[in-house]
């Protein structure tokens, strides 16, 4: 089995998607989650493929989760009952569902966790390393993303989520 991604017909459009943003589409009360929204439907309507590295979900599920459980625990008084967390962890699997029908995966092998180790010095942060390691074997057009740490040492194009969709906009 190859660790290469299969490559889109147009992979020039492919935007790899950082779990912050992904946290703000799945959680509707997040401030980011409107801008969120906006560019998966301005990527889809561009034609973009969508990827995300494949060593972030675990992040994903594992934020979503908690904040539902959290969410349920201020409404109810603190108390998480076992049917509450069940249906946290359900609906966690869900977004993981969902992520995987309008996204792609982008592998991780030994040569990433090089390439993330060769990022070290620019940007000590190893789960972001990887996220920019995913970003260039997706040969993505760019990385978008809301961590402010990550924009300003990210070796690969990278933006945030509003001037990712002007960048979307503009494509033909």
């Amino acid at each position: 089995m190859s660790s290469e991604m299969p490559q889109p017909a147009n992979s020039r459009k492919t935007l790899l998607v950082d779990t912050n943003v992904w946290v703000d589409y799945y959680l509707g009360h997040r401030p980011g989650s409107t801008a969120a929204f906006k560019l998966l439907e301005c990527a889809n309507a561009h034609d973009c493929t969508l990827a995300y590295a494949a060593t972030s979900v675990k992040d994903l599920f594992f934020l979503l989760a908690n904040d539902y459980k959290v969410a349920y625990r201020k409404t109810h008084g603190g108390e998480l009952t076992q049917s509450a967390a069940q249906a946290a962890t359900a609906a966690a699997w869900a977004a993981v569902d969902h992520l995987n029908e309008i996204a792609a995966a982008v592998c991780c092998d030994q040569s990433d966790i090089w390439m993330a180790r060769k990022q070290r010095p620019l940007h000590n942060d190893f789960e972001d390393d990887l996220v920019i390691a995913a970003a260039m074997r997706a040969k993505a057009l760019c990385l978008v993303t809301n961590d402010e740490q990550l924009l300003r040492h990210c070796p690969v194009a990278a933006l945030d989520v509003p001037d990712a969709i002007t960048l979307v906009e503009g494509l033909a």
